[in-house]
C-alpha cells in the first residue's frame, strides 16, 4: 500500500480519546443492551408480527436511522416579557431560541460514549453502531444592526476586537496553525451579515478532540462561542459535524462491517418570529441535517416508504455542495469526503 493511500485511509478511522475509557463504556453499554433485550422481549410477546419491529429496530433505512439518532437537540429558551415588550409592534409570535454553550454541552455524553444508531444487518442481525462527533467546520454571522444580538448582561464587558476575530486550522497544541484575522469589511453582502468567527478542522480524525471538548478549547479563545444565542445569528451561520464509527454492540465475525463515515451540516440560526421551529414536548429544539456527505456508505435499494435511498443521499449531498458554493467556503473535510464519494463525481 502506497504512503498516500495509507494516509488517506488513516484519515477515515477514528480512535478518539474516549476509547481510553473503553472498559467503562463497555459496562455502560452492556447495561443498555440488557435493557434493549428486555424491551425486545416485551415487543415479541405483545406482537405476533415477524417484521423487524419485533426486535425493537425500526424498518427505516440506515440513512434514516442515522439522521434520526444523530440530530442534535438543545434546550429551548424563551424571551422575557421585558424583551418582548420592545418587540410588541413587530408581531405577536416569538420563537424560542437556544444558547450556543448549551448546544455544545448537549454533545457531552456523545463525545464521551458515542451515539448509538440501531441497525438491522442481513435482515435479522440487530446491532448498535456507535459514532463519535467531532467539529469539522463552523461559521458564525451576525447582523450588527439588529439589537436582538446584544446579549451582554449588566456589568459584563466584551472585547471589541475579539468579537470580530476568526479562528481556523486548529490549535497550536495539536500541531496546527492558529490565526486571528479581522473580518473583511463591516458587513458581508452575500451571505448577509458580519462574519465574526470561523473554524475548519484539518487534523486527522484520530488526532481530533470530540466535539464538546473542542468547543471548550475554542471558547477559551473566543468566549462568545458559549454566550451567543441562535436568535443573534443570521441564517448564514452553520456547523458541520464529522461522525466516525468507534465500536458496535454486539461485536461478532458474522456481522458485516459497518464502517461508514458521515459529514452533516446544520443551521445555527433560529428566527425570532415566524414558523419553521422544530420543538418537542420537552422544550427541546432540534437542528435537522440539511446537508450530508458520506464515505463507505452502502445504500439500500429502497427505504421503508419505497423511496430510493440513493436519491436521499444525492439530494443531501447536493444541498451541502450548494451551501458551500454560496458561501464560497474552502472546507477541508468536505473536499476529502467528496474525493472518495461514489454518488457524485
Amino acid at each position: 500500500m502506497s504512503t498516500r493511500r495509507r494516509v488517506a485511509e488513516e484519515r477515515l478511522y477514528y480512535s478518539p480519546p474516549a476509547m481510553r475509557m473503553h472498559n467503562q463504556q463497555q459496562r455502560v453499554h452492556n447495561q443498555q443492551q440488557q435493557q434493549q433485550k428486555k424491551q425486545q422481549s416485551k415487543l415479541t410477546k405483545s406482537s405476533p408480527s415477524s417484521s423487524p419491529e419485533r426486535n425493537g429496530f425500526v424498518s427505516d433505512s440506515y440513512l434514516d436511522r442515522f439522521l434520526e439518532h444523530t440530530t442534535p437537540s438543545v434546550a429551548g429558551q424563551h424571551f422575557t416579557r421585558t424583551s418582548m415588550r420592545s418587540w410588541r409592534n413587530r408581531g405577536n409570535e416569538f420563537n424560542p431560541y437556544f444558547i450556543l454553550g448549551d448546544l455544545w454541552e448537549s454533545f457531552r455524553e456523545w463525545s464521551v460514549y458515542g451515539v448509538g444508531v440501531p441497525l438491522l444487518m442481513n435482515g435479522n442481525d440487530s446491532v448498535v453502531q456507535y459514532y463519535v462527533p467531532s467539529l469539522s467546520g463552523i461559521q458564525l454571522y451576525i447582523d450588527p444592526t439588529n439589537h436582538v444580538m446584544d446579549q451582554r448582561r449588566p456589568g459584563e464587558e466584551s472585547d471589541a476586537n475579539s468579537s470580530r476575530d476568526t479562528s481556523s486550522d486548529g490549535d497550536t497544541e495539536s500541531g496546527t496553525n492558529t490565526r486571528a484575522n479581522s473580518a473583511r469589511g463591516p458587513s458581508v453582502s452575500n451571505p448577509p451579515g458580519l462574519l465574526i468567527f470561523e473554524y475548519f478542522e484539518r487534523e486527522l480524525p484520530f488526532h481530533r478532540e470530540p466535539l464538546a471538548d473542542k468547543m471548550l478549547i475554542l471558547a477559551s479563545r473566543f468566549p462568545e462561542l458559549k454566550t451567543y444565542r441562535s436568535c443573534d445569528l443570521t441564517p448564514s451561520s452553520w456547523i458541520s459535524i464529522a461522525w466516525y464509527p468507534i465500536y458496535r454492540i454486539p461485536v461478532g465475525p458474522t456481522l458485516q462491517n459497518v464502517d461508514a463515515c458521515f459529514l452533516t451540516f446544520h443551521s445555527l440560526a433560529k428566527p425570532v418570529r415566524g414558523g419553521g421551529q422544530v420543538q418537542d414536548a420537552n422544550n427541546k429544539l432540534s437542528l435537522p441535517t440539511f446537508g450530508l456527505v458520506s464515505y463507505k456508505f452502502k445504500v439500500s435499494d429502497r427505504d421503508g416508504n419505497g423511496v430510493f435511498e440513493g436519491q436521499k443521499v444525492t439530494s443531501l449531498l447536493r444541498a451541502a455542495d450548494n451551501w458551500l458554493r454560496l458561501l464560497q467556503v474552502n472546507h477541508p473535510d468536505y473536499k476529502f469526503f467528496m474525493s472518495h464519494n461514489t454518488f457524485w463525481r
